[in-house]
């Protein structure tokens, strides 16, 4: 699987294993060098997402490939956001709500960038990334607070099936789309 996906306005650029150990023991520099751009304030902030996914890279390196992408603007390469999937695909926990061969990702643009439907084109190129590798279903979890990305799952053609109550975000919405529905 491609280690940067290009779109017509952004450059999704996989997250590697060294450049989350630079952040989270502040090696700023070298992320940065890794990254190429300067790390925006909103992605310092999120640590424990870092430290998260760098377990799931350590613990299960087949989900090294699915992993969390920076969201980089085309032309100024700063990172406006993070996208990835939470999984490998066809995790037990997605079994267990009945979808089969499926995988759950979530994004977040930062403020400044909203608005613009950078959110939606980098959602569209890992919907492509997940057909493209034969996985069926895409999952989205939503609080039901956010108008914004409620409606960008509606008009991507996901459909509410279910919900949940997530132990650090609250009610969460659950979405599904079939990926046969993008070919």
């Amino acid at each position: 699987m491609t280690a940067c996906l290009t779109t017509t306005r952004l450059n999704l650029r996989r997250l590697e294993l060294a450049f989350l150990h630079s952040c989270l023991t502040a090696n700023y520099p070298q992320a940065q060098q890794w990254l190429g751009a300067e790390l925006p304030a909103p992605w310092l902030a999120q640590w424990q997402l870092m430290a998260l996914r760098h377990k799931d890279m350590v613990l299960d390196p087949d989900y090294r490939p699915w992993g969390l992408r920076a969201i980089c603007h085309g032309d100024s390469g700063q990172m406006i956001g993070h996208i990835g999937f939470h999984t490998a695909p066809n995790p037990d926990y997605l079994q267990q709500l009945g979808v089969r061969n499926g995988i759950e990702l979530g994004y977040e643009i930062y403020p400044q960038w909203r608005r613009q439907g950078y959110a939606g084109e980098a959602l569209d190129a890992m919907l492509s990334l997940a057909a493209q590798q034969g996985v069926a279903t895409a999952i989205l979890s939503i609080s039901p607070d956010n108008l914004a990305s409620t409606a960008l799952a509606r008009r991507r053609g996901f459909i509410h099936f279910t919900e949940h109550q997530d132990p650090e975000d609250g009610l969460e919405w659950v979405y599904q789309l079939p990926l046969t529905a993008l070919g």
